[in-house]
């Protein structure tokens, strides 16, 4: 090793050195914005042509287009979200009222109630005097567990409906600063890309499918899951089922509740009526298939979409969801398709292996043609 080669190893060294220490600080920095940032991102990538078009009906006004596209896309995910609440707070305070309205047992009733058992049972007294010490604190212990149970889920909802809240902030800001400036982002970080063009589009091709996939998939599960559940209300008696399955449509695209902010009430309805039988049955059809159609329509919109088979499909939902929450049925799918993207530019640009097409397009190539290339080779 010369004394150049020692030289510039001796300052490579401190320079990946500090470059590691400035990432690993802006990680740490930018960790709680980087999964809003990355569903911001795929739906810019998603919307830059539109952004593209709109601008030049605009006469080149890019901050006017973006702008535009972020209001519609405001009101796209406001209206049913707002449109879901408004309907489960009217449903909870039809329930809240029904429960008001209903007979209970106070604790005067109960006295009476205890009381008069060793008069009736004599033979039981121990017994019941026994069962009474015993069950008395568990109740009075119930009582302050549910208390304290439902003040934790409130602040817990308070807290994620806060924080859902700053995320859809953040989400529009950063999506109009990308669509507006992701033109030029793109531009300086070409140079320091480790891909050629054409590995480059073939990446952002494949992801555009992934993500227009699982956006699709987005409107096509609430439909779908909607149409079973109104099946589901007409079979088991539930009235007026296209309105109930119109509150499941709208309630599928909800986050982190989903369908399940349509149907319960819809359950909950069968036994206040006394419908014990039809409650239950409904319960299992739209536990079972109602909110299982979800794991199976998905895959398949992507596999549509992107041409990613339903299985890989299904785990990248599946895991995406576990692994990063809501946001996951749109980052798993991204990450697979990066995933199959690298292992295409490896098998094709560094194994410079033969595509599927080549090989099915030299099979049914007629012998004289065969012959004549070996020919000419």
């Amino acid at each position: 090793m010369g004394p150049r080669e020692r030289r510039r190893r001796d300052l490579l060294t401190p320079l990946l050195f500090a470059l590691a220490v400035i990432l690993l600080l802006a990680f740490w920095v930018f960790r709680p914005f980087i999964l809003v940032a990355s569903v911001a991102a795929c739906v810019a990538l998603l919307l830059a042509p539109l952004q593209r078009r709109l601008t030049a009906v605009l006469r080149g006004r890019e901050g006017i287009a973006s702008m535009i596209i972020v209001l519609v896309t405001t009101l796209v995910i406001l209206v049913p979200v707002l449109t879901s609440l408004f309907l489960l707070t009217r449903q909870a305070t039809l329930f809240l009222q029904w429960v008001t309205t209903q007979p209970l047992v106070g604790p005067d009733e109960l006295a009476v109630f205890w009381e008069g058992l060793p008069h009736r049972y004599p033979s039981l007294q121990a017994w019941i005097t026994y069962i009474q010490a015993q069950v008395t604190p568990v109740l009075s212990g119930g009582i302050a567990q549910v208390a304290g149970g439902a003040n934790a889920l409130l602040q817990g909802v308070l807290s994620r409906v806060t924080r859902a809240a700053v995320d859809l902030g953040l989400f529009l800001l950063i999506l109009f600063f990308l669509l507006r400036d992701g033109g030029r982002l793109k531009e300086q970080l070409r140079p320091v890309s480790p891909f050629s063009d054409d590995q480059e589009t073939q990446i952002f091709e494949h992801l555009e499918r992934t993500i227009l996939g699982a956006l699709q998939a987005v409107v096509v599960v609430p439909v779908a899951q909607g149409i079973l559940a109104g099946v589901g209300f007409m079979i088991f008696g539930v009235p007026s089922p296209l309105l109930w399955g119109t509150a499941v449509i709208l309630a599928a695209t909800v986050p982190l509740v989903g369908s399940p902010l349509g149907w319960v009430p819809a359950v909950v309805y069968l036994l206040v009526q006394g419908h014990v039988g039809p409650a239950l049955g409904l319960l299992v059809y739209c536990t079972v298939i109602v909110s299982g159609s979800d794991n199976v329509v998905k895959p398949l919109v992507l596999r549509g979409a992107a041409r990613i088979h339903p299985l890989l499909g299904f785990l990248s939902i599946v895991g995406g969801v576990l692994a990063f929450g809501v946001f996951g049925f749109l980052i798993g799918p991204v990450i697979l398709s990066l995933v199959l993207s690298a292992i295409r530019i490896y098998r094709l640009d560094v194994l410079r292996s033969p595509s599927m097409e080549e090989r099915r397009a030299t099979a049914a190539a007629p012998p004289s043609t065969l012959s004549s290339s070996k020919v000419a080779g």
